[in-house]
């Protein structure tokens, strides 16, 4: 776990945006490195681990979009996961967590983090907000095919509610 926490921070640090400092102190004092992903990535320490697999996933495809704005949208679009639900999807949770750091998004990088499970038009046309659904799919996809036993699991636990 020490190995991703400290990949993370080194490729959070390198964007050199204004503000990254306050986002990591929220991601040192959250249970961002700590939290499973429910739904995948079950393991202590999976959130972190998921978001390190995207941005992973990101850099491979980039496709010409920087390098800060992929480590940003990677690696904080499932941050909403760090609160409990209230009615919102994670994507706006995530959202207003960097808002409350003070941390400024582009445009793009706000439709990636907060539409990224959303079936809307910026599919096609937000290329950064397409990678993370993409990344996201990609390395849920990947858990769930080494974890069948986990899913399995899950399925019928919650089909026994």
């Amino acid at each position: 776990m020490t190995e991703t926490k400290d990949r993370i921070l080194e490729i959070l640090r390198a964007t050199g945006r204004p503000g990254i400092e306050a986002v990591i102190v929220y991601l040192e004092t959250s249970n961002y490195f700590t939290r499973d992903c429910y739904g995948h990535h079950k393991e202590h320490g999976g959130l972190a681990q998921h978001s390190l697999e995207v941005y992973d996933f990101m850099r491979a495809y980039s496709c010409g979009i920087r390098s800060d704005s992929i480590a940003v949208a990677a690696l904080f679009h499932d941050l909403g996961k760090t609160r409990r639900p209230d009615g919102r999807g994670h994507g706006q949770r995530s959202l207003d967590i960097l808002d409350d750091c003070g941390f400024a998004l582009t445009e793009a990088e706000r439709i990636a983090i907060g539409r990224h499970h959303d079936k809307t038009i910026d599919f096609l046309t937000c290329p950064l907000r397409r990678q993370v659904s993409m990344g996201d799919m990609d390395s849920t996809g990947a858990w769930k095919r080494a974890h069948p036993e986990a899913c399995h699991r899950h399925r019928h636990h919650r089909s026994t509610r």
